[in-house]
């Protein structure tokens, strides 16, 4: 299936349930205790509250051990370590969000974060065909977001609406006051399109399983379907697609945001082997972060879920 095919996949409305209400009424009081409190009782706050929803939350905790044991290659005490330190930099991610705008003001941009190779998308607009951010779940991703904003660059976020509605619109609300344009993954395909011809900057998160609308590739050492949109896009357009992540550089709220170098995208008349050897590059670039920072990584994810088709077919069906 191709991004064109999937963009046509319509979310099914959710209905607002009790559970919805109450999980919404917990982060309206988490952000609000959060705020008075301020940035560094919050944050430890956030580590204490990550290491009881670690013990409760048995399945991705097996989930976040498993994917390092065979990921990473790492012992099931190592393993236990980085998915410690995963789920406290989550939640910490979570109080950052909610002071983000309080900390630029105050200490100034950039002593909350350093943005690395922001030339590469400088000269990739110049060139009138917009660009295309291909970021992940690594360092705070809402950063990425706001460095991007600062900088001065129109920018089109693709994202994949909550399961509970209330929140959904909470965090669509907090982007939304970021100044980037906001559309689902599902239908995202002309948004996008339009986005890049009007010269502007698109953002993907490329990291999650892409179930059978994805490409098959490595990423750490085994195949995962991955979205193939940044690729086809690329190869459509002619933007350039320029790799973003972030990483915690503490103590405190401190960031770098590293852009590019651009993937390499130049058609070869192969449109398949092109989009499979893009995605490639992409994820091996996403990899490298990783590797580096594997405690700022979403290792909960279930990123290998889906396997590849019989007969080590490179392409979801």
């Amino acid at each position: 299936m191709t991004a064109e095919d999937s963009a046509n996949v319509a979310d099914a409305p959710t209905r607002v349930t009790f559970r919805h209400r109450i999980e919404y009424a917990a982060l309206v009081a988490f952000a609000a205790c959060v705020r008075v409190v301020g940035l560094r009782a919050g944050t430890f706050l956030a580590r204490g509250l990550a290491d009881v929803y670690r013990w409760i939350d048995v399945r991705h905790r097996r989930v976040a051990e498993t994917n390092l044991r065979e990921r990473l290659g790492v012992p099931a005490d190592e393993a236990r370590r980085i998915a410690r330190a995963c789920f406290r930099h989550l939640f910490v991610c979570a109080v950052e969000m909610l002071h983000l705008e309080r900390e630029i003001a105050r200490r100034g941009a950039p002593d909350v974060f350093r943005l690395e190779g922001a030339e590469c998308v400088d000269r990739a607009l110049a060139g009138g065909r917009g660009a295309i951010l291909a970021t992940g779940h690594v360092g705070n991703w809402e950063v990425v977001a706001r460095a991007a904003a600062l900088r001065g660059w129109r920018f089109t976020t693709v994202y994949r609406p909550l399961d509970n509605p209330l929140l959904d619109a909470w965090v669509r609300r907090m982007r939304a006051s970021h100044d980037q344009d906001l559309v689902p993954k599902h239908g995202a395909l002309r948004p996008l399109l339009r986005a890049l011809r009007d010269g502007r900057v698109t953002v993907l998160l490329v990291d999650q399983d892409a179930r059978g609308h994805g490409v098959f590739v490595p990423f750490l050492g085994a195949p995962a379907s991955t979205i193939a949109t940044p690729a086809e896009l690329a190869l459509r357009t002619g933007a350039a697609i320029i790799p973003a992540f972030s990483e915690r550089t503490g103590p405190g709220f401190r960031y770098v945001v590293r852009i590019g170098p651009p993937v390499d995208a130049t058609p070869t008349g192969d449109r398949d082997a092109d989009v499979l050897r893009i995605t490639a590059e992409i994820n091996r670039r996403l990899e490298d972060a990783v590797r580096a920072r594997p405690e700022q990584w979403l290792w909960a994810h279930r990123r290998w879920k889906t396997a590849p088709p019989p007969g080590g077919t490179p392409r979801a069906e």
